[in-house]
């Protein structure tokens, strides 16, 4: 059964992140346990107690039920007879296999954004830059870097190409957090000479060799994690 510690704070969180001022039930319930498995919060193998999560929510049963199937459709729940519904696992091994599909969407985003990036989208990306620059903490750090790792496809308005991005953003998060915080840590200043780097190579139009930068970037990062 999951224990709810800090029901407010989680909740809090929810509301924080959403970018909708007013949230269905059905919504408010799917990212409140949504925001508590990628967190950590619930673990793989934790139930989820409908009735628990609707009387902490002050809702009935109906929405938290709706939110647990759409949870399932995104892998992030597993239905089980007798059991109901779990939080699912993620292997180890499916580094491997999230990093490719990062590195495709990123290169495929890319193709087709960039004859439609001009300065101002440019120098946003210069301000992301700019602020992953300033960052104090290795965590600040991170959120930063995936918003820029995200940002091609939303500057592009490729909305498709930027949710699958952030799921798997998402599904990476939730792996390290659960099989690599033992890694070696982030060469945050390197990175960040990368990421200058590409930014110049986006300035200058040059497709294939920002698609080499995708591909070495990400592989890289993967080798990183790989090598413990």
């Amino acid at each position: 059964m999951i224990a709810f510690l800090n029901v407010n704070a989680m909740i809090a969180n929810v509301q924080k992140i959403s970018e909708s001022p007013v949230l269905t039930k059905q919504q408010h319930a799917h990212q409140f346990l949504r925001s508590a498995i990628l967190s950590g919060s619930m673990q793989p193998g934790e139930r989820i107690v409908i009735d628990t999560v609707a009387s902490e929510l002050g809702m009935s049963p109906i929405p938290v039920r709706e939110a647990i199937t759409q949870l399932a459709r995104e892998g992030l729940l597993t239905i089980r007879p007798h059991a109901g519904a779990v939080v699912s696992d993620i292997p180890k091994h499916a580094i491997e296999e999230i990093f490719a599909l990062m590195e495709a969407l990123e290169q495929a985003a890319c193709r087709l954004a960039l004859p439609d990036l001009g300065e101002s989208e440019i120098a946003e990306l210069e301000g992301m830059c700019a602020e992953m620059e300033a960052a104090e903490l290795p965590a600040d750090w991170a959120q930063l870097n995936r918003r820029f790792h995200e940002a091609i496809p939303r500057l592009a308005g490729l909305g498709r190409f930027e949710e699958l991005l952030v799921r798997a953003g998402e599904d990476w998060e939730r792996l390290r957090l659960l099989r690599f915080t033992q890694a070696r840590p982030e060469d945050i200043e390197l990175a960040n000479r990368e990421h200058r780097e590409f930014i110049a190579i986006l300035r200058e139009g040059k497709l294939r060799s920002a698609e080499k930068w995708i591909r070495e970037h990400n592989r890289n990062a993967l080798k990183r994690y790989l090598a413990g």
